[in-house]
Order: structure tokens, then sequence, then C-alpha cells
């Protein structure tokens, strides 16, 4: 779906983060984060990043895992591409506890995103002690060991202490909120030039599967997306992580990509994300399987 808010009023700053974002309300008073698409540079000069269709991409992929994750479509405003998000909250009788919070409620140093001191996964099953799942009957941890699976899958950098979090009602009950905030996915940063050199070398240490090796998490350690799903995967155990998994073998990323609409993302976009993705996805299910069984 692709839409156009330029109409759509405004309804509050967003605060978190670096993007320029806003709150708008559409015509039937729903609330949505607006992101514009950013730009960067190169030798050969301004490029628009795909933070716009690698958000919309992972959105589709946790969908087809289903994983609990924010409605996100791409959208145009005054001419401008990005995203709209739907605010996951009601909010006359909910509020977002983001990590940062629920990490400090134990004790665990990490309010600010780049200081990784004491993020771990131990720390975040820690957190969530107690809280309800995304998914109905699940544990929170269970439910984010969903998120780090996709997050493995497109290479995600970018799950911070404040890109996870609870609702918590009015009453004082939480539970985790879907995953939100995927843009860092799939090379989204790199100009097609990049892209292009990576998918035509003969240098395997060049490839896109090599870039795609390359990547950190913001976790303590700063492991690769694959080794922190991996991990989680050992925590919930093999019975609850097979579904994850079965699902994930499934998964159709080529046809998830090829539906992205040609005004908003190129052909060497486009195939370098799904060369990444599937990259991943074999690491993933070759790792962690081994203890499936056992």
């Amino acid at each position: 779906m692709l839409l156009d808010v330029t109409a759509w009023r405004a309804g509050g700053e967003e605060q978190l983060g670096t993007k320029p974002k806003q709150w708008l309300r559409d015509p039937a008073d729903r609330l949505w984060l607006w992101k514009a698409a950013t730009w960067n540079l190169s030798p050969l000069g301004e490029y628009r990043k795909g933070d716009d269709w690698a958000e919309r991409v992972v959105t589709e992929i946790a969908r087809s895992l289903d994983i609990p994750v924010a409605t996100t479509e791409l959208a145009e405003r005054d001419g401008v591409f990005g995203t709209v998000s739907l605010s996951v909250l009601d909010p006359e009788s909910e509020r977002l506890v983001h990590g940062n919070e629920l990490l400090a409620e134990i004790d665990v140093i990490g309010s600010d995103p780049h200081d990784r001191t004491g993020y771990t996964l131990e720390a975040v099953r820690r957190s969530l002690d107690g809280v309800a799942g995304s998914t109905a009957g699940s544990t929170a941890f269970v439910s984010i060991a969903g998120y780090l699976i996709v997050d493995a899958v497109v290479g995600n950098t970018d799950r911070h202490q404040e890109n996870w979090a609870v609702i918590e009602s009015s009453t004082g009950e939480r539970q985790l909120a879907p995953s939100f905030d995927h843009a860092s996915s799939l090379g989204f940063l790199l100009d097609d030039a990049a892209r292009s050199a990576m998918l035509r070398t003969s240098d395997r240490n060049q490839t896109p599967e090599a870039w795609a090796r390359r990547a950190h998490t913001r976790f303590e350690g700063r492991d690769h997306p694959v080794q922190i799903a991996a991990v989680a995967i050992d925590m919930i155990g093999p019975d609850v992580a097979g579904a994850y998994l079965e699902a994930l073998e499934q998964l159709d990323l080529h046809g998830i990509v090829a539906r992205v609409p040609e005004l908003r993302i190129s052909e060497p976009a486009r195939e370098f994300a799904v060369r990444v993705a599937e990259a991943n996805r074999a690491r993933i299910l070759s790792h962690p399987t081994r203890t499936m069984g056992q």
C-alpha cells in the first residue's frame, strides 16, 4: 500500500531517535508516526537511503512469520518519500515503557543507546520477567526471541535499548509491544554503486553475503544478529523455537522484496537485499537447528 499523507493533520512530535519524525492523524483520527526517508553523500553525489523500503520489507517478513509488528506502510508527504507506522497504543489508557526503562528497573546500566554495558539477552529476559508476550499465551521473552530472529534475517543492527518496549495499561498490567523500528536493515544505507560492485564481484570477501557477515548488534559484545538470535533460540528451548524456524524455512523472501514498487527501490537494492536475507536465513537455520530435538 502507498499512502499520500500530505493532508493528514499533525498529531504531535516524536522525541526519540535522530530521524525526522512526526505524529500524524489520518482521516479516521488514528495516530501514525511519519518518518521521512533520509539522505547520504557519496563520491557521486547525494542519494536517498533505503530506510523507507527496508522498514516496509521487514514488516512483511515479520507478518509472514506470524510475529507481531507495528503496521507500517510506504508513504509520501509533500513530495517526500517515507513511511507511516500506526500507533500500538490506546492513548487514553496505555503508555509505552521502553527497554532502557525496564533495564533500569533491574539496575542494569544502559539508558544511553550507545552504552552497551550490561545490555545482554539475560538482562532483557530478567527485565521482562512476568510480562505477557505480544502473542496470546506466550511470555514476553519468547515473543522477543521472534523479533530477534527477524533482526537476524534482515541484519538489523539497531535493536538498542529504546527499540523495544512493553505496553503498560492504566492498571499497571504489561504486555510486550509489537516489534518496531527496523529500518537499519538489508543494506539500506548503501548507494547503488556500492551494491552493484558487490553483486558483480568475484572476490568472495566483497560479496553481499560477506557484507552480511560483518553486521554487529547493539548488545554488549557487539555480536552478529544471527549469533544473538541463536542464543535467544537456545534460551527459549527447541520446542518453542521450532515453530519460528519452521516458518522461517517457508519464508518467501524474494516475493516479499519483489512487491516493493519500482519507484521506491532500485534493482541493485532489491537483489542485494534478497541475497543478504537469504544468507542470514541460511546461517540461522544451519546453526540453531543443530540443537533441535536434543
